[in-house]
């Protein structure tokens, strides 16, 4: 059992040892005299012996004097003629030398009629019509028509230019299906005139005569059909069985050329750890740019050259490309396209019979340059009903070797002349280069393998003069564990969201009096944790896209390089969802803050003044208290709703200019150098883009912040503050409810006692309050405390709702139903909204100032556990609590508390479309207009619902 496996390790070793898919870099001028170059091995083999090579070294020709013995085989074998004797041109023959001259119009006659050799040669004049040949062996030929071929035995083939044995056919019958291209892109199926004039021959030669270029030609022609080898006459059947990456052991086979590899080989084939030589991205190195070679050959199987591939013979485009050469650059992406007019594209071509080409990487394995041969992965193969190569499972794709770049040839009919009915063309080719990831590997690469897709026109196409997309990428990635670590930082992380979800619903629970799970309840909890998985999931890929981009722009050596487009695919699709789910949390933050209950608690006194004396008393009159103090300060609040710590229409502005203009977006640029300018062909990695997209929108933000908070608000302007200083000028109170028993207290009460007065009066108030000769305008004594979170208890709750219930039916019954109007109401209902609102107000008022037996509140501060989790410990059952805050915790129930919402929902807004649509000014623009129809849509229901609240009428609210 021992010896067994020995010997199967040692058969595993050998084939691999001998396999030709890694070889040595040679061309046929590497060549000796005495040696002749094989194509599909890239190698040299010896000729026989008195044989040396042919001018072009694809071949073995006899020595000058020496004669073929026999023609078995491809090479001849020959031997040396006698002293005093030289060998025929063709070599068939040793005659003795001639001591004679032929003339300008002879031929030199080495045979007879017959074709048994003449004793000497002899000179013989041309008959009339004819004339002699370049090399005066021959006078140009009869025509075919004048030749004789038994028709009974055999048969013309290549238009009567050559006469074949009917019985060396049988197995390629002359039938239409035998000329058939199918063309399944635009399915449509032609009799080639090419296939129908040369495919036999060609079987014949390549099969029956073992003629190397006539089975060069086959491969091509297996290529133009796109592999497809169903029917029982076709030129891929005769590759059978040799798919297979070709061995040493293949050299008494048929002289194929390489095509296919085998069935399941290409997970095999491309994650092999042979080729030696090490890249680098160092730029200027010699090794910061992989050397492509490629063998060209014409369409008869010919050999064109061997030698460096250029990016530009993989271009159809049209027109000259600056930094092309740097398309192979190690570590970058390249990406180039257009879109050719057909006519255009069938123009540019010099002659209709296209080049073919097998690709080569050039490597240095420490001794001599080598060739590693680069497998094709055709996405128009198809097998059956199915396109193996078009799915992700590498162990179904099937490898091949040649590809060409047009095909104008095949798809001319036997009916038609002209233009062909379909035209072939490259309409997407992909270099792709995987690294080896492994620290001893570094700078190691699998073996690169082309992507192909073609695409196909007919004649109609091209007399519209449609537009035909071509593209050409190349692709350089390195596998990583990037994706594991994505999900595995999610799993772990959704865990946390889950606990703090629970810690936020069971907060939101508490404030609205529901201790009990319920349908509510869950409710709030799916949308807590669709706004924090939003956060989680955004922060996680921001992370993601900022690692991978310092590292790869600072790297010196290679240590990563971009993820594939497959993974980035992955990263922009959590983009998206961390949006739509961040979507929801916006939708319930507006909604909330336009439902809040709030009311403008009116602290003014009546105050009595003396009237005219009537039957010599002195009357007194009680003034009323003017409603304009509650409208301007109703006003302020509504202006204030949307109110940002930043400027979106600046912070937009600023992030595409240092994007675009000053150009931080090419530092996306999918190469490891740093660029302010775009470099030609260089796509910019929409992982770079989201990384770079967000650095400077966070730049911009955090300079705008420490602008408005820092500078502006503190000696300039400050909004919300100015807010409460209006309230305790206007002698107003904002009692608010944001849930059921949890809301924000801002004290406005006017230290003076009094506020509806004239203009001196006013001013002098102002003026001992700087000289501090007044109490402080805190709610408690001596502080200048006048903003709170509180708690309030379940029966103050209970009279806030059976004293505003009439109102409710009221404003039901409004055409509108969304706002209230004075014009709409009648008086019998104006009595009780007037009542309802002295109530509200007196009732508000006593509590305030503890004047209620049963009803009453502590004030206190939040301890650090509950400023941490945002909770309230204590019961408001029975009795409120009012908790000191920072100043202004009532901004939560407008836009300005909740700047870090808004501001992580405006960026991944702006990365949202960003990813949609690769372009930032274009995603700019839609997220300024969106933020801006969401503003509006904040002030307006905000408006409504201050004017069902506090019963003012809509139109005073400006």
């Amino acid at each position: 059992m021992e010896l067994y496996y020995l010997i199967t390790i040692l058969s595993f070793v050998t084939f691999c040892s001998s396999n030709r898919e890694i070889i040595s870099f040679i061309t046929p001028e590497n060549c000796s005299e005495r040696e002749y170059f094989v194509p599909s091995l890239m190698t040299c083999r010896q000729c026989n012996d008195h044989q040396k090579s042919s001018l072009d070294r694809l071949s073995c020709i006899c020595e000058k004097n020496s004669k073929i013995v026999d023609k078995v085989s491809e090479f001849s074998s020959c031997e040396p003629c006698p002293s005093n004797f030289t060998a025929t041109l063709d070599h068939l023959h040793c005659l003795k030398k001639p001591n004679v001259t032929c003339g300008l119009k002879d031929i030199e006659l080495e045979t007879e009629p017959n074709g048994l050799p003449l004793a000497k040669k002899s000179c013989i004049r041309c008959s009339p019509g004819t004339f002699p040949s370049l090399d005066h062996t021959q006078c140009l030929p009869c025509q075919v028509v004048n030749c004789t071929c038994p028709q009974t035995s055999h048969e013309w083939l290549l238009d009567g230019t050559l006469c074949v044995f009917s019985q060396n056919l049988t197995l390629w019958p002359d039938e239409r299906e035998t000329h058939i291209v199918e063309y399944d892109v635009v399915g449509v199926d032609v009799e080639s005139k090419y296939l129908k004039k040369h495919l036999r021959a060609l079987l014949y030669k390549c099969v029956k005569m073992k003629n190397r270029m006539s089975c060069e030609s086959l491969g091509n022609l297996c290529t133009i059909q796109m592999y497809k080898d169903e029917r029982k006459v076709n030129p891929c059947r005769v590759f059978k069985d040799y798919r297979r990456i070709p061995t040493s052991s293949d050299a008494d086979r048929l002289p194929l050329p390489w095509i296919y590899y085998g069935e399941g080989d290409a997970s095999v084939a491309l994650n092999r750890k042979k080729i030696t030589s090490k890249y680098t991205i160092r730029p200027g190195s010699r090794k910061s740019k992989l050397q492509l070679v490629a063998a060209r050959y014409n369409l008869n199987g010919s050999l064109i050259k061997l030698s460096e591939l250029s990016p530009v013979e993989l271009q159809l485009c049209p027109g000259l490309w600056n930094g092309i050469e740097s398309a192979f650059r190690f570590g970058a992406r390249y990406f180039q396209t257009c879109n050719i007019p057909a006519k255009q594209l069938i123009g540019q071509l010099v002659s209709t019979e296209p080049i073919f080409y097998d690709f080569y990487l050039q490597y240095d394995d420490g001794k001599k340059n080598m060739l590693y041969a680069i497998p094709l992965l055709v996405r128009n193969i198809k097998v059956g009903s199915t396109y193996p190569n078009k799915g992700r499972d590498i162990s179904q794709w099937l490898l091949t070797r040649r590809m060409f770049l047009m095909d104008l040839f095949s798809g001319i009919s036997t009916k038609t002349q002209g233009l062909p009915t379909v035209i072939q063309y490259l309409k997407t080719v992909k270099l792709v280069v995987q690294a080896q990831r492994e620290i001893e590997n570094e700078g190691n690469i699998y073996p690169p393998f082309m992507v192909l897709e073609y695409g196909q026109i007919t004649d109609e196409n091209v007399s519209s003069n449609e537009l035909c997309p071509v593209t050409f990428t190349v692709e350089f990635y390195m596998e990583n564990d990037i994706l594991h670590y994505v999900d595995m930082s999610l799993g772990i992380l959704s865990g946390c969201v889950f606990i703090w979800s629970c810690i936020h619903t069971w907060s939101e629970s508490k404030r609205c009096g529901r201790m009990a799970i319920d349908l509510w309840t869950v409710g709030q909890f799916a949308i807590t944790c669709c706004s924090h998985f939003a956060n989680m999931i955004f922060v996680v890929c921001l992370l993601l896209a900022v690692h991978t981009l310092f590292f790869y722009k600072a790297q010196s050596v290679v240590y990563i390089l971009l993820p594939s487009q497959d993974l980035e695919a992955v990263v922009n699709r959590y983009v998206v969802i961390a949006f739509l789910l961040k979507i929801v949390e916006i939708v319930r933050l507006i909604w909330k803050q336009t439902t809040i209950d709030i009311f403008l608690v009116d602290w003014e006194k009546p105050r009595i003044s003396p009237n005219q004396k009537q039957n010599g008393i002195m009357a007194t009159q009680k003034q009323t208290v003017s409603i304009w103090r509650s409208y301007f300060v109703a006003n302020e609040w509504a202006e204030i709703q949307t109110k940002r710590k930043i400027s979106l229409p600046l912070q937009i502005l600023f992030t595409i200019l240092l994007l675009k203009i000053y150009g931080l977006e090419n530092w996306a640029a999918a190469e490891p150098e740093v660029h302010l300018t775009e470099v030609p062909y260089r796509p910019i990695s929409q992982l770079l883009g989201f990384g770079m997209l967000v650095i400077v929108f966070s730049i911009v933000y955090i300079v705008q912040w420490i602008t408005t908070v820092a500078i502006y608000e503190r000696y300039i302007k400050n909004c919300i503050q100015q807010f409460v200083d209006i309230c305790s000028l206007a002698n107003i109170s904002v009692f608010i409810l944001s849930a059921e028993f949890f809301g924000y207290y801002i004290h406005g009460r006017s230290a003076h006692g009094f506020s509806d007065t004239d203009m001196e009066s006013l001013i002098g108030q102002l003026r001992r309050e700087e000289d501090n000769m007044v109490r402080h305008r805190g709610l408690m004594p001596g502080t200048e405390n006048q903003t709170f979170e509180m708690t309030i208890p379940s029966s103050l709750k209970t009279y806030y709702r059976r004293v505003m219930a009439p109102l409710n039916n009221i404003q039901s019954k409004q055409i509108s139903g969304s706002s209230f109007r004075i014009k709409k109401v009648d008086k019998t209902d104006m009595v009780k909204i007037g009542q309802a609102y002295n109530n509200m107000n007196k009732f508000l008022a006593a509590f305030l100032d503890h004047a209620l037996k049963d009803l009453d509140y502590e004030i206190r501060e939040k301890t650090f556990v509950e400023k941490l989790l945002g909770i309230e410990y204590s019961d408001p059952l029975d009795k409120g609590v009012f908790f000191i805050d920072d100043g202004h915790s009532f901004d939560q129930v407008i836009f300005y508390g909740n700047e870090c919402t808004l501001v992580i929902f405006d960026l991944m807004m702006l990365s949202f479309f960003y990813v949609l649509t690769e372009n930032i000014v274009l995603s700019g623009i839609i997220t300024g207009f969106l933020i801006k129809v969401m503003s509006v849509i904040r002030t307006t229901f905000g408006k409504r619902n201050l004017a069902k609240k506090t019963l003012i009428d809509e139109r005073f609210l400006i």
